[in-house]
């Protein structure tokens, strides 16, 4: 539709109106919502791929707090903590090796052996090479190979869509 004032778009005007009254505080918003989604998708994916004997490891995981071990920067200014502050946490994400003839106290149930300090009884350490499980590099592998794409999408539609209906 055209006038003399030019070509008239509705949704573009609206749009342009709708920026007009856009705040730092929406777009901080947003940006909270983006950070808030990528941190727990992170999560999910490092204790989707976090081995499992008693699921202590994996049920320590959490996504906020400063001494977690992983953290994912947007920016400068802009971050979200997840993973957990549990001690052995690097060692079975990294890999490590055995101290070769350290007696470890505790006994074995099944296949699992329990850790128990104190105890008279125990094995003695080969010095083995433990693999790593890489569970903090699969979830930003994850992150990296399109949900980050997918959450930030998912963001600009809803903002598309309070635009249009706000």
């Amino acid at each position: 539709m055209s006038s003399k004032d030019g070509l008239q778009i509705p949704e573009l005007n609206q749009w342009l109106k709708w920026l007009e009254k856009l705040e730092a505080k929406d777009v901080d918003r947003m940006k909270g919502r983006v950070l808030r989604s990528i941190g727990l998708r992170g999560l999910e994916v490092t204790q989707d791929n976090t081995p499992r004997k008693t699921s202590r490891l994996a049920g320590s995981m959490s996504m906020g707090d400063k001494d977690n071990l992983f953290k994912v920067s947007v920016g400068k200014t802009s971050y979200v903590f997840y993973g957990t502050a549990v001690s052995y946490a690097a060692a079975v994400n990294d890999g490590h090796q055995q101290e070769r003839g350290r007696f470890v106290p505790g006994f074995w149930q099944g296949d699992t052996f329990h850790y128990q300090p104190g105890y008279d009884k125990g094995m003695i350490l080969t010095g083995k090479i433990i693999e790593g499980a890489h569970m903090f590099e699969k979830g930003i592998q994850a992150l990296e190979a399109g949900d980050v794409d997918r959450i930030v999408e998912f963001e600009f539609r809803r903002l598309y869509a309070e635009l249009f209906r706000g």
